[in-house]
């Protein structure tokens, strides 16, 4: 995520691009995480498998909805999202990582 922030994609009109590394990357950290393989699915699938969030930890999968909203509009009807809305993305990625880390480690800690 470091990296994509760097390429400043979104800044050089490039937003499709950035829209689709930074879903990449959340897809990548879906299928290793929650072992789906959320690469190969829509965003509707992913939010589908991953609803029991909506439940136990509302804020990521509030963060990750976000996300997959925003990327599917730039990318298929091309939308032009506002500054704050990619910079939005950015940090609810952040946020959806941090979030679901931390629930794997309190489970780990239980066990």
């Amino acid at each position: 995520l470091a990296q994509l922030k760097e390429e400043k994609l979104w800044q050089q009109n490039r937003q499709k691009e950035y829209h689709t590394a930074l879903t990449d990357i959340i897809r990548e950290y879906i299928e290793l995480s929650f072992e789906i393989p959320a690469p190969e699915l829509t965003s509707d699938e992913i939010l589908s498998f991953l609803s029991g969030l909506r439940k136990e930890n509302k804020p990521a999968y509030t963060a990750l909805q976000q996300i997959l909203q925003l990327a599917d509009l730039v990318k298929f009807a091309k939308w032009s999202a506002l500054p704050d809305e990619n910079e939005l993305s950015y940090t609810n990625a952040i946020e959806f990582i941090n979030l679901t880390k931390a629930e794997e480690t309190k489970e780990d800690d239980i066990s």
